[in-house]
């Protein structure tokens, strides 16, 4: 039998066609559970089979942290402010969203399932990313994560 290089796979092979998904107007609460139940860490958000984001514990977090904002330098009556107020603004719709859709990352770092698993862990890598949804057009047609990469080499270390 000839061996096969892991990192050559494609993602298409390997990728998890039955990952659970979230429609936009899932709550938090719904979300959380799902997270729970199905001991995931993120999901993606479709409608009509087309990917419109993903939430993810780290969305998620954001409700339970404080929302710091930005100092502000009082100058002759005037206000300025002293950081990012855009950041500041994202932080507090994350911290008061009880929507997916509001919490939702949507501009999401996706990987096609001809690409090779090599090229998808570093995308991972360099984007810092746990999950990836896979995607052909717009259309979500499964989900790849680091442990499903980590464990071909423990599970399948020559193919």
């Amino acid at each position: 039998m000839e061996e096969q290089d892991i990192r050559r796979l494609r993602v298409g092979e390997i990728m998890q066609e039955d990952w659970p998904t979230l429609g936009p107007d899932a709550t938090v609460e719904e979300a959380i559970k799902l997270f729970a139940e199905a001991r995931i860490s993120g999901a993606p958000i479709v409608s009509g089979g087309r990917l419109l984001g993903i939430v993810t514990e780290g969305d998620l977090i954001f409700r339970d942290a404080e929302v710091k904002s930005p100092g502000f330098l009082d100058i002759l009556g005037g206000m300025i402010p002293l950081g990012s107020t855009e950041e500041y603004r994202t932080e507090a719709l994350k911290s008061a969203g009880v929507t997916v859709d509001e919490v939702m990352t949507g501009d999401v770092v996706t990987v096609d399932p001809d690409a090779t698993l090599a090229d998808t862990a570093t995308v991972m890598a360099r984007e810092h990313k746990k999950i990836l949804p896979v995607i052909e057009g717009e259309r979500l047609v499964g989900v790849i994560t680091r442990m499903d990469i980590l464990t071909l080499h423990v599970l399948k270390p020559r193919l």
